[in-house]
């Protein structure tokens, strides 16, 4: 009897769900990412707006069309060659000049993985990149790659862009 009494208390008291008014400020709907896998970070420019890039495990980068309202893929140069490099651990968007992109790439950190990382560095919002190769493996597809950004680029000084990875 006391539980029943307690159970319909609790049911008395749950609050009640509500729904978005017409009028509200979000439009929730939807996001257009075909094709599957992981997308382990979602990174906005801090300082222009509208500014924001996907990361995915094995899938690359992709920064999003404000006009268009569709992701751009930013590593379909990558080649058969350099596959590791389409696993991103890492993504950092430049605060003062905002159409600079780096990436932390690097799809395994397993022994079978004979491929290092590298730092891969746009200056045009991610159209052609720079690459420099990494004395150490770095694993967009393992585990702890959603547990947030690896890089930093310093707001005091933009031509500084600390890397955090994970020991092997």
């Amino acid at each position: 009897m006391i539980a029943l009494a307690v159970a319909s208390q609790a049911q008395a008291s749950a609050p009640t769900a509500t729904t978005a008014s017409a009028g509200s400020d979000y439009d929730w709907s939807n996001a257009a990412i075909s094709g599957g896998g992981y997308v382990p970070g979602i990174i906005y420019n801090p300082t222009e707006e509208g500014l924001v890039y996907a990361r995915t495990d094995i899938g690359g980068a992709y920064r999003l069309d404000r006009e268009t309202d569709q992701w751009i893929p930013l590593l379909d140069h990558v080649g058969w060659d350099d596959w590791n490099r389409l696993g991103v651990l890492s993504l950092a968007t430049d605060p003062v000049d905002t159409a600079n992109v780096y990436v932390a790439v690097g799809m395994y950190t397993n022994d079978w993985d004979p491929n290092n990382g590298a730092i891969l560095r746009s200056r045009d919002y991610g159209a052609t990149w720079e690459a420099t190769a990494l004395p150490f493996k770095v694993g967009g597809n393992m585990p702890g790659r959603g547990i947030g950004e690896r890089l930093q680029i310093d707001p005091n000084d933009n031509a500084s862009c600390t890397s955090a990875p994970r020991a092997a």
